[in-house]
């Protein structure tokens, strides 16, 4: 009886999936809004965090609170995300995004479940099943590092 390959294991397949989707928005969604994928993600983790620390959207997206540091320059330059004084304690900082950067969140969101939609309606009516196994997956990480999903 021959063993299966790594590339046949569910962890290889979801790994090369969210590669080539990282790939499709960086390409063809983000670079054309001169966006880097760090910094979507930091605009992103602003977005579904409420009023979220440099710390806070670092934890969300796994990236050092420095390296969050060195993508909110840019975009505050960009004039799509804003620094807001912690009213609670005055040496934290807050994140917001812009008016300019929620449009252009919400449009690169757009953009992204339109090309993507193709992808997903390819299942069918597996669709509804998917998208729950995929919720109990995150939902079992979460448990597994201790850590609440964000709803």
């Amino acid at each position: 009886m021959k063993q299966a390959g790594f590339k046949q294991t569910e962890l290889y397949l979801l790994h090369e999936i969210v590669i080539r989707l990282d790939r499709l928005a960086r390409e063809s969604i983000l670079e054309p809004e001169g966006i880097t994928y760090a910094e979507f993600l930091v605009l992103m983790a602003t977005r579904e965090l409420p009023s979220p620390s440099q710390e806070e959207v670092g934890a969300f997206i796994d990236m050092s609170k420095s390296l969050v540091s060195q993508r909110v320059s840019p975009l505050m330059k960009k004039g799509l995300l804003r620094q807001e004084e912690d009213a609670e304690n005055r040496r934290r900082v807050r994140l917001a995004l812009s008016p300019k950067g929620l449009q252009v969140v919400e449009r690169i969101y757009g953009t992204m479940e339109e090309s993507t939609e193709p992808l997903f309606a390819a299942l069918g009516k597996m669709r509804p099943a998917f998208r729950q196994s995929l919720a109990t997956m995150a939902e079992e990480l979460s448990k597994e590092e201790g850590v609440a999903r964000p709803e």
